[in-house]
C-alpha cells in the first residue's frame, strides 16, 4: 500500500512536485554547464585570434605601422576615386554636423 497522498485524480503529488524539482534543477545545471563551456570556447577564441604581443621584429613593425595610419590625419587612401581617409572621431562629428 503507497503512503503517499493521492488526489481524487489519482496522481501523486509528492512525486509529481519532486519530479518537477529534479527537471528544474537539471534545466538549471545545463544552462550552467553551457554558458560555461561557451565563455571558455570564447576566451580560447580570442587568445587565438587576438595578437596583443607581436610575435617577431617583422611582426611589431607591421603593427606599428598599422596603429600609426589609424592614427594619422586626414589622408587620401585612392585619390583617383576620392576616397579619404578620416579618424573615427572626425567621422563620426561629420555625420553629426550633417545630420543637423
Amino acid at each position: 500500500m503507497s503512503t503517499a497522498r493521492k488526489t481524487k485524480s489519482g496522481f501523486d503529488i509528492v512525486g509529481v512536485a519532486l519530479c518537477t524539482l529534479a527537471a528544474l534543477l537539471f534545466v538549471y545545471a545545463l544552462s550552467l554547464f553551457l554558458s560555461g563551456s561557451f565563455n571558455t570556447a570564447l576566451v580560447d577564441e580570442r587568445e587565438f585570434k587576438v595578437m596583443d604581443v607581436p610575435v617577431n621584429a617583422e611582426t611589431a613593425a607591421v603593427l606599428a605601422e598599422q596603429r600609426a595610419g589609424l592614427n594619422e590625419g586626414v589622408h587620401w587612401i585612392d585619390k583617383d576615386a576620392g576616397v579619404v581617409g578620416l579618424p573615427i572621431d572626425l567621422a563620426k562629428a561629420a555625420v553629426v554636423e550633417k545630420l543637423q
